[in-house]
C-alpha cells in the first residue's frame, strides 16, 4: 500500500504531466505497478536452480578447453 503523501504526490505529477486528474484507487494503483517495476528492474531475484546448476558445467567447460590437445 502506498502512503498518503506518496499517492498524493503521484496525482499531482500524473496530472502535471497528461493533464487527467486520477482518483485515489488509480493513483494507488498505478503508483505500486511503477514501484515493483522499478524493483525488478533495479534488482532482479534470480532463482537459484538457474544459477547453481549451470555454475559446475561452465567450470567443466572451462577446465576442458584449457586442457593442450594431445
Amino acid at each position: 500500500m502506498v502512503r498518503a503523501e506518496i499517492r498524493e504526490q503521484f496525482k499531482k505529477l500524473y496530472e502535471e504531466k497528461f493533464h487527467i486528474a486520477i482518483t485515489d484507487e488509480e493513483a494507488t494503483q498505478m503508483a505500486t505497478d511503477l514501484i515493483n517495476l522499478v524493483q525488478v528492474l533495479v534488482k532482479p531475484d534470480v532463482l537459484p536452480e538457474l544459477t547453481t546448476s549451470k555454475e559446475p558445467e561452465r567450470r567443466n567447460n572451462a577446465l576442458i578447453s584449457l586442457q593442450p590437445s594431445q
